[in-house]
């Protein structure tokens, strides 16, 4: 009996460029997400770090038993924490990123916490790419 000549068939170029195709518009969707992703996460970033800045503020004048005064500043894109003895931690803040108010300078009540130089509740807002981020310092002293 005599069989027939199996001939295997591969993808023609059509179906090559076409699969090249497909895959490089799903890597780009891909890239742009991605992209987007990365600003948020950058604003929310910023964000965790001048709480993590009015937390320490806070505590350390709540904890002061030598009177010294604390506060908290935003100027050209730099939180400073500081106390009347010199700076104590310092946060330059990414790139691209707004604030309002753009510039402030907070101070921390002794054996309280409390924030003055702003209206209860202090809020900070950052903005990037559409996307905002609240920093809140609300009056029993909780950061939000």
């Amino acid at each position: 009996m005599i069989y027939p000549k199996e001939t295997t068939q591969g993808l023609t170029y059509m179906e090559m460029i076409l699969m090249i195709a497909i895959s490089a518009a799903i890597a780009a969707m891909g890239i742009v997400g991605l992209s987007q992703l990365q600003a948020v996460f950058k604003l929310r970033s910023a964000g965790d770090e001048i709480r993590s800045r009015l937390q320490l503020g806070r505590e350390l004048a709540i904890a002061n038993k030598d009177q010294v005064s604390y506060s908290i500043t935003l100027t050209s894109g730099v939180v400073t924490l500081r106390s009347n003895s010199g700076e104590i931690s310092r946060f330059q803040t990414p790139g691209g990123i707004t604030y309002s108010p753009n510039v402030f300078t907070w101070n921390f009540t002794p054996s309280t916490g409390m924030l003055t130089g702003c209206t209860l509740p202090c809020q900070l807002s950052l903005t990037s790419g559409g996307n905002t981020e609240l920093v809140i310092f609300n009056e029993n002293g909780i950061v939000n």
